[in-house]
């Protein structure tokens, strides 16, 4: 919540008295349905949605992303609530053209390299590949979400994001997180521009 506090504080913004900060745990707060039953629609952001979490910590982010999700769409469902879920593009998978032989003529195709909502085939990595577990959890929970729509007419929207970028992204290894590890790809092309722009002002320098 300290990237949000700068719009929670100040009494003279503009949805001050509007808006309330709960701070809980999804996974074990009492709070949870009641604070779903006063409200008007649910957002749910909560994710672990880092690279470098996937392969260090694959239960906590499938926890995260699907099982303490489950209460959630739950409770919208059982109080009528409209439901917006944050999951992401990587339900869509891997493209069929990433599978295709190096020398294969069809790697030329733009079309094996389109992926369609409707007719594409889900194609994730191994399961020994854990870095799978984020693109696996959302999209299951995604699946759930359809289901109580269709079974129990819960009202919902999922937005699938592909990059974000903002002053408080997270994270850039070594300033907002941990030194190792694999950062989301804008912030490692962020890292990686501001090398070479270091580079280039070195060998302008000389």
């Amino acid at each position: 919540n300290d990237k949000i506090k700068h719009l929670l504080e100040p009494d003279s913004l503009p949805w001050a008295g509007r808006i309330q900060f709960h701070r809980l745990n999804i996974k074990h707060d009492s709070r949870l349905e009641g604070l779903i039953k006063m409200a008007d629609l649910v957002i749910n952001l909560a994710a672990i949605c880092t690279p470098a979490d996937y392969n260090t910590r694959p239960l906590d982010t499938i926890y995260s992303n699907f099982i303490d999700a489950l209460p959630v769409v739950k409770y919208c469902s059982e109080n009528n609530k409209r439901l917006i879920h944050f999951s992401t593009c990587e339900v869509y998978g891997k493209t069929i053209g990433s599978f295709l032989p190096k020398d294969s003529p069809l790697r030329q195709d733009p079309a094996y390299y389109v992926l369609k909502e409707d007719t594409s085939p889900c194609i994730f990595g191994s399961i020994e590949k854990q870095r799978w577990s984020y693109a696996c959890a959302k999209q299951l929970i995604e699946r759930l979400i359809y289901a109580e729509g269709a079974e129990n007419g819960l009202e919902f929207t999922i937005v699938r994001p592909f990059n974000w970028i903002g002053p408080r992204m997270d994270f850039i290894p070594g300033i907002d997180g941990p030194s190792e590890g694999v950062p989301r790809v804008l912030a490692c092309f962020s890292n990686v521009s501001r090398t070479l722009f270091l580079i280039q002002g070195i060998l302008e320098a000389i």
